[in-house]
């Protein structure tokens, strides 16, 4: 049966700045799609003293929509 050699000191410091990068990332969606959230729930909350702009606030959150659309689609 093949043996696998340890790995070298060099890739071991290359997997753990992998790992913090990757959880930089992580990190860095998570609170934009929060803010996002938060934005969208602001876009949305309805008043109906102020109907007339209801159209453009609906508006607003598509185009959010379809930007975290093309977001996700890059990041797939």
């Amino acid at each position: 049966m093949p043996q696998l050699e340890p790995l070298s000191d060099e890739q071991m410091l290359s997997i753990k700045k992998l790992h913090l990068s990757s959880q930089q990332a992580e990190d860095a969606l998570s609170q934009g799609l929060d803010k996002l959230q938060q934005s969208l729930v602001q876009d949305m909350a309805f008043d109906p003293l102020n109907a007339a702009n209801h159209g453009i606030q609906m508006a607003i959150a598509i185009e959010k929509f379809e930007g975290l659309e093309g977001f996700v689609i890059q990041v797939m």
